[in-house]
């Protein structure tokens, strides 16, 4: 940039200079001249050359750049930004999955109104997002939401239970003598 010198490990391509300058612009990095003409991007890099880096406005890097065969990167440093790339664009797939599975379930138990961030906190996560995530890896199973939204079912008391078994052993005792027969 400016024409400063970027350092570079050695056999370093146009992506790990993009890298080098700034990781969005290694992320975007379509196409690169060196020296003014236009080169592919696993070209290796030797000291003293002048390299412009074409970078698209959106998008992200290719899957292929993590290929060691295919030498697109020679830095270890790119290469973790590249991974980091990927792990942070699955986290989100992730997140995602669990968030619909989550509001799913509200919906099919009636209470979309529920504030998930609150409903995270109540399962002990820190934020809603955490809970996403662990439900969209399947690590965390929606029986336990479902046993938190639904209110337990009050246990009868001795008084009660009493209650209920005098009045199954007057149905089921005949009160004539006879043995349920019709007469």
């Amino acid at each position: 940039p400016q024409a400063s010198i970027v350092e570079l490990t050695a056999g370093a391509t146009p992506i790990d200079f993009a890298y080098a300058v700034h990781t969005q612009l290694g992320h975007r990095c379509r196409g690169a001249k060196v020296d003014g003409a236009m080169v592919p991007l696993l070209t290796r890099l030797q000291s003293g050359q002048t390299v412009e880096i074409t970078a698209a406005k959106e998008g992200g890097p290719s899957l292929d750049w993590l290929n060691p065969d295919l030498g697109y990167l020679q830095s270890p440093r790119s290469r973790a930004k590249v991974r980091a790339w990927f792990n942070a664009l699955a986290e989100k797939q992730t997140v995602a999955k669990g968030r619909e599975l989550v509001e799913k379930l509200l919906q099919r138990e009636g209470k979309t109104a529920i504030k998930l961030d609150d409903l995270a906190t109540r399962l002990g996560f820190k934020s809603a997002d955490a809970l996403f995530e662990v439900v969209g890896k399947d690590e965390f199973s929606l029986r336990n939401i479902e046993t938190l939204l639904r209110p337990p079912m009050p246990e009868p008391d001795a008084d009660d239970l009493l209650v209920q078994r005098r009045s199954k052993s007057q149905v089921s005792a005949p009160k004539n003598g006879n043995q349920g027969g019709v007469l």
